[in-house]
């Protein structure tokens, strides 16, 4: 990275720093410090929160090897696992008012770089550049899916990335997308994809005494000998749990033997109660098991158990579950929309219809066949490897290098 940052930052420098009379004084650490969003670490476990935290350790462990950038996580809530070190502030995730309290909190903290990992940049004085992440674009499609407060929150999402200096996307599916909507910004989208954690691959001994310690309780003594599928990702409209459940029911009906079971990991999300009401009753009669908050240990367990991973989404900007069940070798079974048929390849079944009987033929399919099982699984693992935090951090840290190149 240059040392010198151009001649308008070197104006800016003097202009903000010499603390003159009637002058706006903002001090400058000698070392560019670069501010990512992980407010949302506090609240939530998977999805985003998992992006930010690994894309924090991923930029900790880069940042070991250079003294180029150093790196801060902007929370309002204090956590003792924090992948960086962190910046406090006072604007909690999603606040109303955000987009004006948070600029304004940011404004005189020394930061050169400010990355809004959670969609919607905030308005930053001159001095601060900003990098947005787009995940999807789902808003757009079916604000009906959320709460009125959500969708006032993610409608800033397309005003204010055409003032974001980089805008990083994590699918070529999401950039044709977020191009055909908005596409002044062409020039500056950035396909970054997420990744998966190394230990996510491993085999662990101890998977099955896990998995059984969390499920026994809940489905009974015969889960060794009944084939696993797993669904993972907060409980809301979009991930189409109600659809999943369906096709669930016309599996069971199928006759397949022995008769699967399905696990459903993820918290509680918004505008679901029908579904949790649902959940309720397959839970009574001990044919699934919804787990609303288990560690990532856990996690890993039932993957490493699983015989599917089930995505029943209307729409994915890239979807973790997938590449972190391929990398356990567990296939992948979803629906071809949005970003699954780039992520997932030919390390599953991919279904063009959107029909509660295409999904359920699929699994049938899966379930039956021992051999198409084995070669997904083969190529699950294969496909996996493409995909690592480390490639993430790096090629976000360009990012970062290429909005400070450009000067103020």
């Amino acid at each position: 990275m240059r040392s010198d940052l151009g001649s308008r930052d070197s104006e800016l420098r003097r202009k903000y720093n010499s603390g003159g009379e009637g002058v706006l004084t903002v001090r400058f650490p000698p070392t560019p410090v670069v501010a990512l969003d992980g407010r949302l670490l506090a609240y939530r476990r998977g999805g985003i929160s998992r992006y930010m935290a690994e894309l924090g350790r991923a930029l900790a462990r880069a940042g070991c090897s250079s003294s180029a950038v150093r790196f801060r996580l902007v929370v309002n809530r204090f956590r003792p696992d924090l992948p960086l070190p962190s910046l406090r502030v006072m604007t909690p995730p999603h606040h109303p008012l955000e987009t004006w309290s948070l600029g304004c909190e940011l404004a005189f903290r020394g930061i050169r770089v400010y990355h809004a990992t959670d969609f919607v940049l905030p308005h930053l004085p001159p001095w601060i550049r900003g990098v947005a992440t787009i995940h999807d674009l789902a808003f757009l499609d079916a604000p009906g899916d959320l709460t009125p407060s959500a969708f006032r929150y993610y409608r800033q999402t397309l005003a204010r990335i055409r003032a974001a200096d980089r805008i990083i996307v994590p699918s070529e599916a999401t950039a044709r997308r977020l191009r055909s909507v908005v596409p002044e910004t062409s020039e500056r989208i950035r396909v970054i994809y997420h990744g998966v954690h190394q230990r996510w691959g491993s085999t662990t001994s101890y998977a099955w005494e896990r998995s059984s310690r969390i499920l026994l309780p809940r489905l009974g003594a015969q889960i060794k000998e009944r084939p696993l599928l797993l669904a993972v990702g907060t409980i809301e409209p979009r991930k189409r749990y109600d659809l999943l459940l369906e096709a669930f029911l016309l599996l069971q009906q199928a006759g397949v033997e022995p008769a699967p079971l399905l696990v459903i990991v993820g918290q509680e999300g918004w505008q679901c109660t029908s579904t949790v009401q649902q959940f309720r009753v397959g839970e009574r009669e001990k044919v699934l098991c919804w787990l609303s908050d288990i560690d990532d240990e856990d996690l890993h367990a039932l993957y490493s158990v699983a015989s599917a991973l089930v995505v029943a989404s209307r729409d994915e900007g890239f979807c973790l579950p997938a590449v972190e069940a391929m990398a356990h070798g567990v296939p992948v079974v979803a629906f071809a929309v949005g970003a699954l048929p780039e992520i997932v390849g030919d390390a599953g079944l991919l279904v063009r219809e959107e029909t509660v009987a295409s999904l359920a033929g699929a699994l049938v399919r899966l379930l039956s066949d021992a051999d198409l099982r084995a070669e997904l699984a083969y190529r699950a693992r294969l496909r996996a490897q493409r995909f690592t935090w480390e490639e993430s951090g790096r090629q976000t840290l360009a990012v970062y290098q290429e909005v400070l190149d450009r000067g103020f």
